[in-house]
């Protein structure tokens, strides 16, 4: 078999031509190595909402590339940490809650808000052993509107920096977003390449023919769904269909009347997704994570604005998990597609996948470029 050339010019020079990153960038776990590194370490990472840290004391706790991490609120703001301890490398804080003080459950090694260690039993007995030497280590922790963000590197550009924009385009839903409430948070598995199920979810050619409940909610033909390209996010953005407003629909669907009229999806480099439905105000986050080079781990969150009935949040959170089992059927094929290697190279239609391609060149640009360029 002819050796395809996998230079950054040559991958970039085919994805304009309309031609997809070799199937091993999906299959092969020296790709997924690279990727921790050279792009989930590299960028910002969605930790939880920043409702969650209002007092002092309450944290949330996540990951970075692999790496946990833990936010914050202490008495200057919110600040994060590697959240691991200096002693052996056991993780500090588990979950979500408040807290006086971040204790290590191993060995009782104990910090306080700032990151400071305080208190290490049978310290005094051991020579040469200062507890000013040993504090958690720091990394970036910002609030973009309502959401918290970590980047391990502290002198990582800000936040607003790469997703700014996104605030005013998601006010332009009608969501407003410092009303949003949480409602529910779980997590997940799938069976497909964290970039197989990202690329289908970033183009909707496939909805008329996969997704007959969004297909009937949401006017998918191409005059009127738009996707949109800003650099480190990408957009779109669909019309509730007439017929969905008036119960007209042939498939059943929850109450898309309401203050939001226009749906929103967006993809934030390098792997979250905020999505809003038309309907009561809403909107749901996913992280989506590599776990080797065949599989996918994530969270999803859902919002919602106060005053949410009970019978419109449980039909859009069905709704919603319809659609992802939907998607987890195509992805899962597409996955065992790519691990038999033939053929190498897929064909996009640019007119209609042009933001899979965008992100595609994020990821060769991330690494085997100099750095994660948005095109």
């Amino acid at each position: 078999m002819t050796q395809v050339s996998e230079t950054a010019p040559d991958l970039l020079a085919a994805l304009d031509r309309g031609e997809s990153i070799p199937a091993r960038w999906y299959t092969d776990p020296s790709i997924t190595e690279q990727e921790i590194t050279h792009i989930f370490r590299k960028s910002w990472n969605y930790v939880g909402p920043l409702s969650q840290l209002t007092a002092v004391g309450d944290y949330v706790t996540g990951y970075a590339g692999g790496v946990p991490v833990v936010v914050v609120r202490n008495e200057h703001g919110l600040a994060g940490f590697v959240n691991v301890c200096r002693h052996r490398r056991h993780e500090v804080m588990k979950g979500r809650g408040n807290a006086k003080l971040m204790q290590c459950g191993y060995h009782a090694w104990t910090y306080d808000l700032a990151g400071g260690l305080r208190q290490v039993p049978r310290s005094a007995a051991e020579p040469n052993f200062r507890l000013e030497d040993y504090p958690l280590l720091p990394i970036r922790a910002e609030a973009l509107g309502p959401f918290v963000f970590v980047h391990l590197d502290p002198d990582a550009r800000p936040v607003h920096d790469y997703y700014g924009p996104i605030l005013d385009i998601i006010a332009g839903s009608g969501v407003v977003l410092d009303t949003l409430q949480p409602y529910s948070r779980e997590e997940w598995q799938s069976h497909a390449n964290w970039k197989t199920m990202l690329e289908n979810y970033l183009e909707c050619y496939h909805c008329a023919v996969a997704h007959p409940g969004f297909n009937a909610a949401i006017d998918v033909r191409p005059d009127a769904y738009t996707l949109t390209a800003h650099g480190w996010f990408l957009s779109q953005s669909g019309q509730v269909r007439p017929s969905a407003l008036q119960g007209k629909s042939k498939i059943k669907l929850y109450d898309v009347a309401g203050e939001v009229t226009q749906s929103q999806y967006h993809f934030l480099w390098p792997n979250v997704t905020i999505n809003i439905n038309p309907g009561f105000p809403n909107l749901s986050i996913d992280v989506w994570t590599p776990d080797g080079p065949n599989a996918t781990k994530g969270f999803s969150e859902q919002f919602f604005g106060p005053g949410v009935s009970e019978e419109f949040a449980q039909s859009l959170v069905a709704f919603n998990k319809q659609v992802a089992k939907e998607d987890d059927t195509l992805t899962d094929s597409v996955q065992r597609g790519l691990l038999g290697g033939l053929p190498d190279r897929g064909r996009f239609l640019t007119n209609s996948e042009h933001l899979v391609v965008h992100f595609q060149k994020m990821v060769v640009n991330a690494i085997l470029g100099k750095s994660a360029e948005a095109p």
